[in-house]
């Protein structure tokens, strides 16, 4: 429950299926009824009848439902990449609540003179190492 309430689950893609099945259906109908010429055309009393209303009926059978498939398959797409996103966060160890700021990046340790063992200082005139003890650059 308190999924629903956070807006963490969602239960729109479930609707979007049914919505999917129910506009299919209507689709199929529609199309059907276009076919055996008995669809009135914006309530004219115009009759789609014989060929023409078969060439429809053929046309919206078939790109009507896919047209209507690739819309809510989008639809539940953008619900799904939602998901896939949150349950990488999840695995990655971060939260969904507020980003966290990256480490501070660790300090590179010091060189020091292979032969005293003395510190070694970094000379950027020269782009070398040099060490003060031996005052040598190494």
């Amino acid at each position: 429950m308190s999924a629903y309430l956070t807006f963490k689950s969602f239960i729109t893609p479930t609707f979007i299926m049914i919505i999917y099945i129910l506009g299919g259906l209507a689709i199929t109908i529609l199309s059907f009824l276009m076919m055996l010429g008995g669809f009135n055309v914006a309530g004219q009393g115009v009759s789609l009848g014989g060929s023409v209303g078969i060439i429809i009926g053929i046309i919206m059978l078939i790109f009507g439902n896919l047209a209507w498939r690739i819309l809510c398959e989008y639809w539940v797409v953008q619900f799904r990449i939602y998901e896939e996103i949150a349950a990488l966060n999840r695995r990655m160890g971060g939260s969904s609540a507020q980003p966290t700021a990256p480490p501070p990046a660790p300090t590179p340790a010091t060189p020091t003179c292979p032969s005293c063992g003395n510190p070694l200082q970094y000379i950027q005139q020269y782009q070398r190492w040099y060490c003060d003890k031996e005052q040598k650059y190494v």
